[in-house]
Parts: structure tokens; C-alpha cells; sequence
């Protein structure tokens, strides 16, 4: 894997409550994505409650996976680059996603669910990414997508 860093942080502020970082660069292609997905587990697991994991590696998949399928819809070669950041923190995983994959659709970032009738096969997953997180940005500077958000220590309260 490329750009392949563990690193544990330690400072005065979080009176030496450790912060377990996960970072990535990679290839937006379906097996470097799941690879991702499998190293962030174990890297993870042990420091985190199975609870949290298990969402932010939903939310995380859909992410890069919508990167892989639709990142570059123009051409197919080379895949968009993507880096990856995952802080655990008091408040959950701080999460930054970068790419230099195509623009990100305005309907994506909608807090509405997409219809059934007009996505029968999907369409849901930057509704899911939406619910299970907290602080969700995006922003484009030059030919790069950012998306950062939090998965917080607690599951969202059903509507």
C-alpha cells in the first residue's frame, strides 16, 4: 500500500489520552479501497468500540467507494489519487477524505433521501454518510474534492 503511516500522539492537552491516527494514499480501485477498509479495521479494532467501527467503515466505504465507481467518469485511467486521515478522539473519528477525482454532485451533500422509484438501485449512500455523521463538509480547491466529518461515539437517535 501506498503512503502506509501509523503514528500514536501524545500531548499535555489530552492529559497522555492517546489519539490513534490512520492515514492513506491510494488508488481509487475496488481492491486497494477494500484493502483500505481491512487495515483501518485492524488498525482500529483494539481502541475503539465495535459499535463505531462498524459505522465509520460503512460511511468510509461509501465514500471510497463512490470515489472508485464515479470519480472519473470521463476517463477511466489513471483512477483518482485519494488520501485518507482517521483521528480517534474524545468526541468520535475526525475523518478527512481527499481526491483528485471529479466534481461532487450538489444533490450528494441533500439531507433528504433519494426516491425509491428513481433510484432503484441505489443512491443512498451519501444519504447514509449524512446521518451517521456529524460536521459533514466538502469543498473543492483547484482539482481536489475535501470531505471531512466526525462519526461520533454514539449511534444518531432514530426519527
Amino acid at each position: 500500500m501506498e503512503g502506509r503511516k501509523h503514528l500514536v500522539v501524545e500531548s499535555a492537552q489530552t492529559s497522555k489520552q492517546k489519539r490513534f491516527v490512520f492515514t492513506r494514499s491510494f488508488r481509487a480501485r475496488p481492491d486497494t479501497v477494500r484493502e483500505t477498509l481491512i487495515a483501518f479495521g485492524e488498525r482500529l479494532h483494539p481502541h475503539i468500540s465495535s459499535d463505531l467501527l462498524g459505522r465509520s467503515e460503512l460511511v468510509l466505504a461509501e465514500l471510497l467507494n463512490n470515489i472508485a465507481q464515479h470519480g472519473r467518469a470521463d476517463r477511466k485511467e489513471p483512477k483518482p489519487m485519494v488520501h485518507l486521515s482517521v483521528v480517534a478522539q474524545s468526541d468520535g473519528l475526525a475523518c478527512s477524505v481527499s481526491d483528485d477525482g471529479g466534481v461532487l454532485p450538489r444533490a450528494c451533500l441533500s439531507s433528504q433521501p433519494p426516491e425509491p422509484c428513481h433510484h432503484p438501485e441505489g443512491g443512498f449512500g451519501w444519504f447514509l454518510i449524512g446521518h451517521l455523521t456529524q460536521s459533514l463538509a466538502y469543498f473543492r480547491e483547484e482539482d481536489r474534492n475535501y470531505v471531512a466529518f466526525t462519526v461520533p461515539h454514539s449511534a444518531p437517535e432514530p426519527n
